[in-house]
């Protein structure tokens, strides 16, 4: 902002604080809060002139999952755990004849 616009609004301001005097104290109050929404809408704008741009791009990313991991296998697994039946044994056939 250039001086000329700062002495530009101060002028104005004096103007004001001089008519001010001059009215009752509703018309005062009035005024004020003329000023402070006047003030409030300022700061706004300023805030917003001044608030950093932000660009951001987003960027999606696959992860891969990682698989659980399996521990190997025995090779030999018993298939059953039933106790197995012994075979009788053979007859001789040389006691028969």
């Amino acid at each position: 902002m250039n001086n000329s616009a700062l002495k530009d609004i101060q002028q104005s301001l004096n103007i004001i604080r001089i008519e001010i005097e001059k009215v009752a104290a509703e018309t005062k109050m009035a005024a004020l809060e003329l000023i402070m929404s006047t003030s409030q809408s300022v700061v706004a704008i300023a805030r917003k002139l001044t608030k950093p741009k932000i660009r951001t791009k987003t960027k999606i990313i696959k992860q891969q999952v990682a698989q659980p991991t399996h521990e190997k296998e025995p090779q030999y697994k018993p298939l059953t755990l039933k106790p197995i039946k012994p075979i009788p044994p053979l007859k001789n056939k040389q006691s028969e004849y």
